[in-house]
């Protein structure tokens, strides 16, 4: 609790700071910057990868320049702000978590609205692990993330009773060498090494308990989404732009993430595809999804009254996307 409890007020401190010194991450009439993506390495990069590729952004006014990667939970919400990146995709548990810390953050744009990607593997060769209910001890990503999450609502879901360590690995890549090391029973191996390798095997296939989660989100700072309106709604429209492509053009969208992360084309096509399958992205708000996520983060923090609802700004979405919000936020 003690070096959760830090993170965060490392957090609110970063927020502090570049309030205080005006950073142009906050200022008027900013048009060009990175963007902060959580693990830019999978599916959560693809809609701006061909948001850039296509123009979906300049069009509209806007240069996103380089995705600079974060390792989920918190660490890229204090990407975004101590690194003065003004809009983030980001996962929707840290916001949610930061926003109870006292950082105030603002979600202008839906991003990743499924389990896609989140499934939790173990070693082939670990005869042990054969389902959700002989796993021990269950490693996540870090602090605040949708892993961390997961790792509290899919046994509940599933009705696992056993007792469950669990291990913050610092990152994917990481939890993947504690996976391998044999220092834990599961880890979620993500589909760009899935591709690469068969010496994993899953062991919880998040969308067998969970069809809809708030994974990602685009986030702003609330100052920022008040002094540049017209370039936070470009972003979330180049999305949804970028979102409709995907679909309608699943091979070029491949062909640009295989690129991308260094993979052939073969098993880009067929992530890309799966991600299609589970319906993956939306620039628009889900209100089951969200409502799910809440209720993840309400057990993974052991508590019922976690508020949300001002979180969401639905005047920066366009006309043409469909949004919807939780009951309780109406």
């Amino acid at each position: 609790m003690k070096s959760r409890n830090a993170l965060i007020a490392c957090t609110a401190t970063a927020a502090l700071m570049l309030s205080a010194c005006g950073g142009s991450g906050d200022a008027e009439g900013v048009t060009s910057f990175d963007i902060a993506v959580s693990n830019a390495s999978e599916p959560y990069s693809i809609p701006w990868l061909v948001g850039k590729d296509q123009g979906f952004f300049e069009k509209r006014g806007v240069t996103i320049g380089e995705i600079v990667p974060g390792k989920g939970g918190g660490t890229t919400v204090r990407n975004m702000l101590s690194g003065d990146l003004p809009i983030a995709d980001v996962g929707f548990t840290s916001v949610l978590e930061s926003s109870e810390a006292g950082t105030p953050l603002t979600v202008v744009g839906g991003a990743t609205q499924s389990v896609y990607g989140l499934d939790f593997y173990t070693l082939d060769s670990n005869t042990d692990v054969q389902s959700i209910e002989d796993i021990g001890n269950w490693a996540y990503t870090n602090p605040q993330s949708v892993t961390q999450a997961l790792s509290f609502i899919l046994p509940e879901v599933a009705g696992a009773t056993q007792k469950i360590q669990r291990t913050s690995s610092g990152g994917v890549g990481e939890g993947v060498a504690l996976l391998e090391a044999g220092d834990v029973d599961v880890a979620v191996v993500p589909p760009s090494v899935v591709a690469k390798t068969d010496k994993f095997r899953v062991v919880v296939s998040s969308a067998d308990y969970l069809k809809k989660f708030q994974q990602s989100v685009i986030t702003t700072t609330p100052e920022f989404a008040e002094r540049n309106p017209d370039t936070v709604k470009a972003v979330v429209a180049g999305y949804a732009d970028a979102v409709e492509f995907i679909r309608e053009n699943p091979e070029k969208a491949a062909k640009l993430y295989a690129d991308y992360i260094d993979v052939d084309v073969e098993s880009a096509t067929s992530i890309v595809e799966k991600a299609i399958e589970y319906d993956n992205w939306g620039a628009g708000f889900d209100a089951e999804a969200i409502e799910q996520a809440v209720e993840a983060q309400r057990i993974a923090m052991d508590r019922t009254d976690l508020e949300f609802c001002d979180l969401f700004q639905n005047t920066f979405l366009p006309g043409n996307v469909r949004s919807t919000l939780p009951t309780e936020c109406e």
